[in-house]
């Protein structure tokens, strides 16, 4: 459970434009104090501290966008980079902080366009926002020949909650991730587990047969970027000469792309936030997994099993309800399309449950707490992310750590408890610039944070203002590029639970 209390320090209210960065570390124990998180307090020991700020040569020009959020770009002459910052603080202002995959999880949108999805009208629209954290667009890959893949669909890498439902499961070990609930961040390592049991048994016994979910929302046998499961197997890979990691396709061809791994025998959820039909089989022509026809079953809100279908594919996600495709016919193996043959059968009562877990950030499972997951009150989302930089007032990212000098986007938290979202784009059109991830973390300390986690960047780092990319944008063109979700600080508040006696 993610219950948050908190008193916040007077002080915050009056507190000045510019601090110190001594003032702002001495923070860090306001932070841990005054906010009510399940984190461990051990971190790992922060890297040297060699590396100064790029803030240290920029000119700060502040706005002030709504009560509780103001706006700094940090710029000057002399520099190729633009540092953007929100500071959002729902103490001063009616501000939530919410996450969203605009109109469908499983296709790509602009920033925009996502956040133009929140609300029902355009006094509803977001203050700020930014692009999110990784998932994977079909568009983007090619198939063994080099021609594009034609059906466009949007398979979030790893974790992935919205308003209390799994909309992507984690990576086998758990994945970093920012929570966000009642207009705070909380930066923590988070993993998932996922069920359905049923009331037909082959063993024609009264109790309900059980089996493991292996994913939400993605294809079947095709697992992007980490093993979710024990079952998950890599793709077969080689090394080129120049000691690059080369992986290789069912037929043993060099693949763009990946790491990629496979499974023969899966049960896949789609949720209706998946927003179209459901995929065909051999979607990927590298993944010999995807291949298999398989079963799948629709199931309404009431979870009664309504209709099966095989090959899988092309089926309708009931309103409030879900389909499950399986593949794998191996009893043997529990195979999923054997399992739902043998228990989903039209009207079948079926139970899906889903958790999702707050490991923390110190490899101790008695700190380990369940999110509070109710759809009928929903309040958390979860962003996935991939490098921390800050935790805890200190850097503990490495100066080896993704040098490239690419557009970044990262989430904060500073000692006042208030969310930095943070962009570091090229101040000039035309250009990609960015900074290493080391100097990312180095940025987020500079600004006070306490603990900070690196977004989607590259082209995806995008930086709105009231619907208005403010940002260069890096892809050919000045294009906008599609992006799995966004993070935003919206209108309307949200209250706190009251606390126990």
């Amino acid at each position: 459970m993610l219950t948050v209390h908190r008193a916040m320090n007077p002080t915050a209210r009056t507190r000045t434009r510019t601090r110190t960065r001594a003032r702002r570390l001495a923070a860090v124990p306001v932070v841990l104090a005054t906010l009510a998180l399940t984190q461990s307090a051990a971190v790992a020991d922060p890297a040297d501290n060699t590396v100064p700020s790029v803030l240290d040569t920029l000119t700060a020009h502040h706005l002030t966008v709504a009560d509780g959020i103001e706006r700094t770009t940090y710029s000057s002459e002399s520099s190729e980079i633009v540092v953007r910052v929100a500071v959002i603080d729902p103490d001063l202002g009616a501000i939530s902080l919410d996450s969203t995959v605009g109109a469908a999880a499983s296709v790509k949108e602009p920033t925009t366009a996502m956040l133009a999805t929140v609300g029902t009208t355009a006094k509803d629209a977001p203050y700020v926002g930014v692009n999110g954290g990784y998932s994977l667009s079909t568009k983007d890959e090619d198939d063994t020949t080099g021609k594009s893949i034609p059906e466009e669909r949007s398979v979030p890498m790893v974790t992935s909650v919205q308003e209390d439902v799994v909309q992507g499961a984690a990576c086998l070990k758990g994945q970093n991730s920012v929570v966000l609930q009642h207009g705070r961040p909380h930066f923590t390592k988070i993993t998932t587990t996922l069920g359905i049991s049923s009331d037909r048994n082959t063993a024609d016994t009264a109790d309900d047969v059980t089996r493991v979910v292996d994913a939400v929302n993605r294809y079947p046998g095709w697992i992007p970027f980490c093993p979710q499961e024990a079952g998950d197997r890599s793709l077969p890979y080689t090394t080129d000469a120049n000691g690059d990691v080369q992986r290789l396709d069912q037929y043993g061809k060099v693949i763009k792309g990946g790491p990629y791994y496979q499974d023969y025998s899966e049960i896949v959820v789609f949720t209706p936030a998946y927003g179209q039909k459901t995929p065909e089989p051999r979607h990927t022509p590298f993944v010999a997994a995807d291949d298999a026809d398989g079963f799948e079953v629709a199931v309404d809100a009431s979870g009664r099993v309504t209709a099966v279908k095989s090959p899988r594919g092309g089926m309708d996600i009931p309103p409030g309800g879900m389909v499950l495709q399986g593949i794998g016919d191996d009893s043997s193996t529990d195979g999923g399309a054997r399992w739902l043959r043998d228990h989903a059968t039209v009207g079948a009562k079926l139970t899906y449950t889903q958790r999702a877990t707050d490991l923390g950030v110190a490899e101790d499972p008695t700190d380990d707490v369940d999110l509070r997951l109710d759809p009928a009150y929903p309040s958390i989302d979860v962003v996935n992310g991939t490098y921390d930089l800050m935790r805890h007032g200190r850097v503990v990212a490495e100066p080896t750590d993704n040098t490239a000098h690419d557009p970044r986007t990262a989430i904060g938290a500073d000692g006042y408890g208030r969310t930095l979202l943070v962009s570091v784009t090229a101040r000039d059109e035309g250009l990609r610039r960015g900074v290493p991830i080391y100097d990312l973390a180095k940025i987020m300390e500079d600004l006070g944070a306490v603990d900070a986690l690196n977004l989607d960047g590259g082209g995806s780092t995008t930086f709105v203002v009231d619907g208005q990319v403010k940002n260069v944008l890096s892809d050919a063109g000045g294009v906008e590029r599609p992006v799995y979700d966004a993070v935003y600080a919206g209108r309307g508040g949200h209250g706190l639970p009251a606390a126990g006696n």
